[in-house]
């Protein structure tokens, strides 16, 4: 593994499905910017575009996998579909993942949907990846966020009609898509259809070892409407819905009958006369979230007691953004609100007896409303400055009898809870010269749980094998963090280096409860959220981009994050050190790659209290190649990818159960576009 971390010869971007270089951009504070196809990625650490990091990604990339190439961000993965986006080792209520700023919350008790599995590409116009507390988090963020912002159907001067349909097929799971996409526009209306269907069956570990249940099917389609009113005025609406069935989980107890969302929108645009405002952008919104679990396709063997387990979510809500602009000053400001109620329970089927029913979730809504400010000194000299903060009142309730009935027996009597959440921040930039730039962040912020930490009853835990109890009387955890980079650029080559470090206050872990027995049949135990005196969490990121010759790249980014709590155990799933190389040249309108990943052995663990287990490290390597011919109107894309070249039997340390990866796995696509 030491060996392989000197070799620094390349970058995340370059390692999405199919993804070679075309063309650079540069900015005052960015190491990365590649563009590839359709879909804008952005790594972004500060309030303005200056240390923005961006590429672009093919439509048929997958989702997971363009994620888990970003520097910073880590994937906990569950099986072969809907892995968990987590920032710098923190998931869950600690960062936000929106789509296009809606607030969406998955229906699995279980965490099997996170938001990002209800997005495809195909329905992106950029993925926002943002390292910290940003305006661009929507209602704020502890640590971080993710937008999904979804494409628009664009206005034209003059009508154009476009198109795009595309194939794919990986051998290791005899995996299939299949994707389509129309955009129609005039000078004041506009109209966009996509859709992707994905079909997989159990993909193979190395050597051809199948694992089992690790198939999955989705549906998934996007339409949007946009029609200017007038010079001032433009009013869009929008419908995405993703159908999912037959999910199978390999590291859980329970697989997916299906997991369907439905989400909706409506957005106006108003364009101010003044000079230096900024338009006014306002969206109303209300999504939708089925789920249910399944374990009646697991051998009898392995079901002790047979089980129902659905979820819903559903959440409505609106923003208001706007803002003022001049030569030296932005002013922004965000007005956000929504209402989420969320419910789960479980139906058991013992082999004997009458079939027993309780809430896993007991029927929980929560109220939001929420502020945001930011203003940015776009430059004095050679100094820049941007100070931001999010105030939002949170109100968490239990709304039906029967709900407040199970929970009282077990949880505290006062179920309502009112937080008043600050999150600051402020970010200070240095460009002494042409060539480098400095920049430091400092901020604070807190979060109230999730409804889950709140009201949960007995939600089974895959990773320590403990059952879960919610706690009505947790404080709000509080966040303070800095962080420091500096960066260096000529034609040649680009270099940056971050570090940052996270204190808690009041963290929220699952404690041991040993008055509770278990629910779960093989459970170790119960847990009860509680908050913990302290954390911390510290890392850094370093990436590094040389460009010796005009056809030839070499691009390579480090990550490491250590965390531990109050008493010096390590946090869970804390992400080891990595290493991603890629080496890139272009010959003739022909794109080739080849690629290096390291991830190094995780041995800094605390199994007793948090259910971790050791990992070792691995070294793999890909290739890939691609060409684009380009006709008199139309584009033909043709790509082919190898994965794991040389099969190697691996799995990282966020894998829940350490379930292997796939083995070696031949890619092609080929995309048309007109």
């Amino acid at each position: 593994m030491k060996r392989h971390t000197l070799l620094l010869l390349s970058s995340l971007t370059m390692g999405i499905p199919f993804a070679v270089a075309q063309e650079h951009k540069h900015t005052a504070d960015s190491l990365k910017t590649v563009a590839i196809e359709e879909v804008l990625v952005s790594r972004n650490q500060s309030v303005g575009k200056k240390s923005e990091a961006a590429y672009r990604a093919s439509k048929q990339a997958n989702i997971d996998k363009l994620l888990d190439r970003a520097a910073g961000v880590q994937m906990v993965r569950r099986g072969n579909y809907a892995w968990e986006p987590s920032i710098r080792s923190l998931n869950a209520g600690q960062v936000n993942l929106t789509i296009d700023g809606m607030a969406i919350f998955g229906a699995c008790t279980d965490r099997m949907d996170p938001v990002s599995s209800y997005i495809e590409p195909t329905n992106l116009q950029q993925l926002s990846i943002n390292l910290g507390p940003s305006f661009s988090n929507y209602g704020g963020a502890l640590a971080g966020g993710i937008d999904f912002k979804l494409a628009q159907a664009d206005l034209a001067a003059q009508e154009q009609f476009k198109g795009l349909i595309g194939t794919g097929y990986e051998s290791n799971s005899s995996s299939i898509q299949t994707l389509a996409s129309l955009h129609y526009k005039r000078n004041r209306f506009a109209l966009l259809a996509n859709g992707i269907f994905r079909k997989s069956d159990n993909y193979q570990a190395a050597k051809q070892v199948v694992v089992p249940n690790s198939q999955y099917q989705k549906w998934n389609s996007n339409f949007a409407l946009s029609y200017q009113l007038n010079s001032r005025n433009e009013i869009s609406a929008q419908y995405l819905m993703d159908l999912g069935n037959d999910i199978g989980y390999p590291a859980l107890t329970m697989d997916v009958a299906f997991a369907n969302a439905h989400i909706a929108s409506i957005t106006h645009i108003y364009k101010p006369t003044a000079e230096h405002l900024l338009p006014i952008r306002s969206k109303f919104y209300y999504n939708k979230i089925d789920h249910a679990m399944d374990d009646t396709k697991r051998p009898a063997e392995e079901v002790a007691m047979h089980m129902d387990m659905p979820g819903n979510t559903w959440t409505a809500g609106l923003y208001t953004e706007g803002g003022w602009a001049s030569a030296k000053h932005m002013l922004q400001s965000r007005l956000s609100a929504y209402i989420n109620r969320a419910t789960a329970n479980m139906t058991m089927y013992p082999k004997e007896g009458s079939p027993m029913f309780m809430y896993t979730l007991p029927d929980a809504q929560r109220s939001f409303v929420s502020i945001d400010l930011a203003h940015s000194l776009l430059a004095i000299g050679n100094w820049g400055l941007e100070t931001a903060g999010t105030f939002s009142l949170s109100n968490s309730s239990i709304y039906s009898e029967a709900g407040k009935d199970q929970l009282s027996g077990m949880l505290a009597d006062r179920f309502d809870r009112n937080n008043l959440l600050l999150n600051l921040h402020s970010s200070l930039h240095w460009t002494p010269s042409a060539n480098w730039h400095f920049h430091t962040k400092l901020g604070y912020g807190n979060r109230s749980a999730s409804l889950q930490e709140y009201y949960g009853f007995y939600l089974f835990n895959r990773l320590d094998s403990y059952d879960y109890l919610g706690n009505a009387a947790l404080k709000s955890e509080k966040l303070m963090q800095g962080s420091l980079s500096a960066s260096y650029k000529q034609a040649w080559v680009q270099v940056e280096l971050t570090g940052f470090h996270y204190y808690f206050k009041d963290y929220m872990a699952g404690m041991v409860q040993a008055a509770y027995g278990v629910m779960t049949p093989g459970a170790k135990g119960v847990k009860q959220y509680q908050n913990l005196p302290s954390a911390q969490l510290s890392g850094g990121e370093l990436s590094l981009q040389l460009k010796p010759l005009k056809f030839l790249e070499l691009m390579s980014t480090v990550t490491y994050t250590r965390g531990k709590d109050n008493e010096n155990y390590a946090l869970p799933l804390i992400a080891p050190l990595t290493n991603l190389n890629t080496l890139s040249t272009q010959y003739k309108g022909y794109s080739f790659q080849l690629e290096m990943e390291n991830h190094a052995a995780q041995k800094h663990i605390s199994t007793e209290r948090y259910g971790d287990l050791a990992t070792p490290e691995a070294c793999l390597f890909n290739a890939a190649f691609r060409k684009t011919f380009n006709l008199p109107k139309q584009r033909l894309i043709a790509a082919m990818r190898v994965e794991n070249i040389f099969d190697k039997y691996y799995y990282r340390h966020l894998d829940i159960m350490k379930i292997a990866r796939p083995g070696r796995n031949f890619i092609a696509q080929v995309t048309f576009a007109f």
